[in-house]
């Protein structure tokens, strides 16, 4: 597998000679639209593998968000980028609902990309992020270390299947009719003092 791909830029996620791995760079600002997102209600989650994982941009703000049939809320937001076992490219972008503990997965219109493909999909998902109100963080995930890797792997809520919000803390129950003979008779403790 070549280590490089067009204008001399590297292959994202695959290691340079001496075992470097090269962060990803973003093509100038204006560059042509080549793809769309949309949501695929089938996807959950991405069962995928750390080491799969090429590229993770994560969102370092919660902007309130309406996502279509679900209640409004303040959400996180990752963009993935994945190899595939043929040697292609995908694409991602996942909202986290923390209400619901569910994931909204975006694909792009072509799954499967070229690595030429890919650094332009990847900014039309980094700009379709940035217009729902997000600012983002490239972790430069393949530069962890294999630990930070996994705990970062870990973390993301994209790659695991949904889990159920933390239950809300119940407040404590309210006296009731039973407690009220106890406190007429503290009551009357307390006047006899």
């Amino acid at each position: 597998m070549s280590t490089s791909a067009g204008e001399g830029q590297p292959i994202p996620g695959v290691p340079l000679p001496g075992g470097r791995v090269p962060t990803l760079t973003y093509p100038a600002v204006g560059a042509t639209a080549v793809s769309v997102f949309r949501p695929e209600a089938s996807i959950t989650h991405l069962p995928v593998t750390r080491d799969q994982v090429v590229a993770v941009v994560e969102s370092i703000n919660q902007p309130q968000i309406s996502v279509p049939g679900k209640p409004s809320q303040a959400v996180r937001a990752h963009l993935c980028g994945v190899r595939n076992p043929a040697g292609t490219f995908s694409i991602y972008v996942g909202l986290h609902l923390p209400k619901s503990g569910e994931n909204v997965v975006y694909v792009a219109e072509k799954a499967q990309l070229t690595v030429e493909e890919y650094r332009a999909v990847e900014v039309e998902g980094l700009h379709f992020l940035e217009s729902m109100g997000f600012m983002l963080d490239n972790l430069n995930f393949r530069n962890l270390s294999p630990e930070m890797q996994e705990q970062t792997f870990q973390r993301i809520p994209l790659f695991h299947p949904p889990r159920p919000p933390a239950p809300a803390a119940t407040p404590p129950p309210s006296p009731g009719p039973a407690a009220q003979p106890d406190l007429a008779r503290l009551a009357r403790f307390l006047a006899s003092i």
